[in-house]
């Protein structure tokens, strides 16, 4: 399940997988998530032969040089490039929220002003009929006005808003809630809470183990300036590495040092420095039998496919 509550999944009928059967009709592509699923072969074998038919959605395909692709990928490097941001909001599935450092004082300016402007000219209560997908303004438990969208509307009493600045949700009640003014809304700043997740780390599926992954990262980067950087893209957000910001040291590697979360195994060349330093770090914590793998290894049957060796 996504992060919007929508099923992600295979569909059969009549025993066809519909996946596949849209690729071999050539009316979808393959997504990269599927590389690891049972049906990657037939996926890829079905888009290959539309693609050279020329079907459909590939009418217009031209197939790139072998020469280029293969200089693309040898001389493609991992980029470090991090840069400061302000942690806000972690979640329970270990992604979070930051805000960049860069915009920060345009942030602080905006809700200066629009505090000024509703203490001017309190919003009538009430008088906003919050509908889904909405921007619009909402007072926070501690009593100030915030930048929000409507996510949800159960009734009068209960309405889900996220606060696009910060990444953290809440129920209010709709005389809480007031029209964003259009000098305060997001074409005048962009929201300023971007969503990532830790590059190179899975998260435990117990729950006693993922609520320590998680109470150790909000203890240690919540509410504080980092160093992050972009290491690859994913489903929903990008997967980052971030930095503390005085130490310099790697956050999401120091919870595989713990033992605390599991190592994943990315394939790319040039992030294959990365993927040594963390399994090597993995393989430390399971020697030692820290945290998760204090009983051994428990995923040892299941060590090739994901990237170890026995």
């Amino acid at each position: 399940m996504d992060k919007a509550g929508n099923f992600i999944g295979w569909l059969h009928i009549e025993g066809v997988n519909l996946s596949v059967a849209l690729v071999e009709n050539a009316l979808s592509k393959v997504h990269f998530t599927a590389e690891r699923s049972a049906y990657y072969k037939a996926l890829v074998s079905a888009e290959e032969a539309c693609r050279q038919k020329k079907e459909k959605i590939w009418a217009n395909y031209e197939e790139k040089p072998v020469e280029e692709v293969v200089h693309l990928s040898e001389e493609k490097e991992r980029v470090a490039n991090y840069r400061p941001v302000y942690v806000t909001e972690i979640m329970d599935t270990l992604h979070f929220y930051a805000q960049d450092v860069e915009t920060g004082g345009q942030l602080e300016s905006l809700m200066e002003t629009m505090r000024a402007e509703i203490a001017a000219h309190p919003p009538v209560e009430g008088s906003y009929s919050a509908q889904r997908g909405d921007n619009c303004l909402a007072m926070f438990a501690d009593g100030e006005w915030y930048r929000a969208r409507v996510e949800k509307v159960e009734s009068l009493a209960k309405v889900h808003v996220f606060y696009i600045d910060y990444g953290n949700r809440e129920v209010v009640s709709s005389t809480r809630l007031a029209a964003m003014p259009p000098a305060f809304s997001t074409r005048t700043l962009p929201a300023q809470a971007t969503e990532y997740t830790f590059a190179f780390i899975q998260v435990p599926q117990d729950e006693d183990a993922r609520a320590d992954v998680v109470d150790c990262v909000v203890r240690d980067i919540q509410n504080s300036q980092c160093l992050l950087n972009v290491e690859y893209s994913g489903a929903t957000c990008p997967h980052v590495t971030i930095q503390f910001g005085d130490t310099k040291d790697d956050v999401g590697l120091g919870l595989v040092k713990e033992g605390l979360v599991m190592v994943d195994v990315r394939k790319e060349k040039h992030l294959q420095k990365m993927v040594t330093e963390y399994l090597n770090s993995q393989e430390s914590a399971k020697s030692a039998r820290l945290n998760i793998w204090r009983y051994g290894d428990f995923r040892a049957d299941d060590a090739d496919e994901f990237g170890y060796s026995r």
